[in-house]
């Protein structure tokens, strides 16, 4: 059995109707409380927790949604993951040994445009473009960025799919970086010396250009 989610409310909604998810109506703090819970939940191998109370904020936070194999699973569409297993085996295999005979071939044409679905496609807009707020009106002291640890240095925007642009080729990279929040329209971003965001820094900087094209 396959699945396929429009988006994240629709994953939401699937992970409650598999009893995978539990609404905290509860008020919780953003400053290690929210984190503290997950943390035991996801050492008990507990459910994905909705946090529809966050003090000082409107946002929910949904976390620990990908917190075990079954979960995980489902995000991908599949009911396990040897079923993506046996997918690679089966395409690792057709490259190794081209298939014979013509019912193979055309069974091959299929899997081979199914892989070309894969690559990225150029839109107008896009899901994350729902709600677009620029310039002076930025404010990111409106997300519920959470404050994990107690030696942190404030709240972390943890676990970002941060796209990149070289400055010089224009390929771009996605990469998971932490971000620390600093105030409403400025953020710390911690990427080692060796991760190409780091990367695409230092060839800005030696282009003499101010800016890494990025989004978060």
């Amino acid at each position: 059995m396959t699945w396929k989610f429009k988006d994240l409310r629709e994953y939401i909604a699937f992970l409650e109707s598999k009893g995978e998810l539990r609404r905290i109506t509860t008020p919780v703090s953003t400053e290690l409380e929210i984190t503290e819970i997950t943390d035991r939940m996801v050492k008990s191998g507990g459910p994905a927790l909705l946090f529809e109370n966050v003090e000082g904020h409107t946002m929910p936070v949904l976390i620990n949604a990908f917190g075990t194999i079954q979960r995980s699973a489902w995000a991908l569409g599949v009911e396990s993951l040897d079923e993506l297993t046996a997918r690679v085996r089966d395409l690792l295999g057709m490259a190794k040994e081209p298939h014979q005979g013509l019912m193979a071939k055309l069974r091959a044409v299929g899997q081979l445009a199914h892989i070309a679905s894969f690559q990225p496609k150029t839109v107008k807009s896009a899901p994350c473009q729902e709600i677009v707020v620029t310039g002076d009106d930025v404010d990111l002291s409106t997300l519920p960025a959470l404050t994990c640890w107690p030696d942190d240095a404030g709240p972390f925007i943890t676990l970002p799919l941060v796209v990149s642009k070289d400055p010089v080729t224009g390929v771009r990279n996605i990469g998971i970086y932490r971000m620390q929040v600093y105030d409403r329209n400025t953020t710390g971003m911690h990427w080692q010396t060796h991760k190409v965001g780091a990367h695409h820094q230092r060839l800005a900087q030696e282009q003499k250009l101010h800016l890494v094209p990025s989004s978060m």
